[in-house]
């Protein structure tokens, strides 16, 4: 069949042209038109009969007066055909085949009418005309009729997914975001795997990054597992942490870092609770040691949304290298004397003299150290090379020494013995030419021999309070104050010099 527009070959079935668009009626509408042919067609009919009983009608006219006329089927037809009859005809017995022909007359338009609903029904109930139909409105920008068949054809295969998200172009088209967007997300809600999926989630997506619905676009890229969408919406979205080891048992020390998907911030708890804002903020790796460890994680991008939380279990087996061994014990002292720490070769120790608990930043045990005059507190412990630690051992010392001049006035000597050189501006410490002032301690005692010497240090005081080795090592007797400069040869051991040099 060709259409009758623009003779173009249309396929079996199809009641649309796909060239221009032209509705195929296979029977023309029912108008008044029509009604007109057939008033015409009737009153040409009855015409001809007529004529052709002119005389019998002439007869039965005669004797119509005597006769007693009852009413027939024949005259309700006269009565309703009257109009239909030429003037000079009006009074014309209507014999019995003038109703026949208006039986086939009013059969033929039942027919007509019959097969006319029949069309309008089989295409209300056929899904490729109103599909074809709603395309053609589409193509026209006449979005609202679209709609309309659209919808019709939904109703008839309510299954077809591609119908589903013609729809929702359509409402979208036509301001109807709200109908776009619930059409949408069932198509995504569905079980049956859709070819268009990434278009569906691009147009969703779309449709709320114009609406700033960040809220929206997170939850819908968590369960997005197209690769390409995720990529291209990463800053809206806010995937679970990742962990850079995943949970289990080690024997070893080891460090996990977390990775959020996007710019933003990871929070994490070590204690097992859920994390909020308000917890600890990821920056540097979480170091491990040996133990059980829960690590709970959430990521929070720029736009404010969070992830879900991420959980993972750590058991860390280790063996735990040996203490240092530490001599001397604690203990008071009367002479000097050298703190030593022996420990296994693949271990290193570390110590703090301030009470806190020593650690890899610590200072590193090398060589034995000068116990310092008075009182001191020591910290050691050894790590190897996993970084796992041993217990901590603690020392106290006390150095001190009968002497005839106290650390006070050996220093009081030093001092007045600078000032009077020149290299002080008064006993308080003051410097020539500078702002600060320097400070003298006495470190610890040395004795050559049986002489017994304070060695003290000089230290420059800036404005600021800070500390700055002069590098300066002066040497007191402690029965005599002679004073020397000294020179450290090895720890516990200096070279002394006569002062005035």
């Amino acid at each position: 069949m060709k259409c009758p527009n623009c003779g173009n070959e249309l396929g079996e079935g199809k009641l649309l042209c796909e060239n221009c668009g032209e509705e195929i009626k296979i029977v023309p509408d029912f108008d008044i038109e029509l009604e007109d042919k057939l008033k015409e067609s009737i009153s040409v009919m009855i015409e001809d009969i007529a004529v052709e009983n002119q005389s019998e009608n002439d007869a039965a006219s005669k004797d119509s007066d005597n006769e007693r006329l009852e009413y027939t089927f024949e005259d309700d037809i006269k009565d309703e055909l009257r109009d239909y009859l030429p003037k000079g005809l009006s009074k014309v017995h209507i014999n019995k085949k003038i109703t026949i022909a208006v039986s086939i007359v009013l059969l033929m338009s039942c027919l007509l009418v019959i097969v006319i609903l029949s069309v309008n029904n089989y295409r209300y109930h056929s899904f490729d005309y109103q599909y074809e139909k709603a395309v053609v409105c589409a193509a026209h920008n006449n979005y609202p009729e679209a709609i309309g068949y659209l919808e019709r054809a939904l109703a008839i295969d309510s299954e077809n997914l591609d119908v589903r998200f013609l729809l929702a172009k359509y409402y979208e088209k036509n301001g109807q975001q709200q109908g776009a967007i619930s059409l949408l997300k069932e198509i995504l809600g569905t079980d049956a795997e859709f070819a268009k999926r990434d278009e569906v989630y691009d147009m969703l997506l779309g449709i709320w990054e114009a609406k700033e619905d960040y809220a929206e676009m997170g939850d819908i890229l968590k369960q997005c597992d197209v690769s390409r969408i995720v990529s291209k919406y990463n800053k809206y979205a806010a995937l679970k942490p990742v962990f850079n080891k995943a949970g289990g048992v080690y024997d070893e020390l080891i460090s996990i870092s977390l990775k959020g998907n996007a710019q933003g911030f990871v929070y994490y708890t070590l204690d097992g609770s859920v994390p909020t804002d308000n917890s600890s903020v990821y920056e540097t790796p979480i170091l491990l040691e040996s133990g059980e460890y829960t690590i709970r994680a959430m990521f929070v991008n720029m736009y404010g949304v969070q992830s879900e939380v991420e959980t993972q279990h750590y058991y860390i087996s280790l063996s735990q290298p040996d203490n240092p061994v530490i001599d001397p014990e604690s203990g008071e002292y009367k002479r000097p004397v050298l703190i030593e720490a022996f420990h296994d070769n693949d271990t290193k120790v570390y110590y703090t003299t301030d009470g806190s608990v020593p650690d890899k930043n610590s200072f590193r045990y090398i060589d034995p150290i000068e116990m310092p005059f008075g009182v001191s507190n020591f910290s050691f412990i050894s790590i190897d090379e996993s970084g796992l630690g041993s217990e901590v051992v603690n020392r106290s010392y006390h150095l001190e020494i009968q002497a005839n001049f106290n650390p006070e006035l050996a220093l009081q000597v030093l001092k007045n013995s600078l000032w009077a050189e020149g290299k002080l501006l008064n006993v308080e410490g003051n410097v020539p030419n500078k702002l600060g002032m320097n400070q003298y301690k006495v470190n610890t005692i040395f004795q050559d021999g049986e002489t017994v010497y304070y060695i003290v240090y000089e230290e420059y005081m800036d404005t600021l309070g800070k500390s700055h080795n002069t590098n300066n090592i002066y040497a007191i007797d402690v029965n005599t104050a002679d004073l020397y400069k000294a020179y450290k040869v090895d720890e516990g051991v200096y070279n002394l010099q006569p002062f005035s040099e």
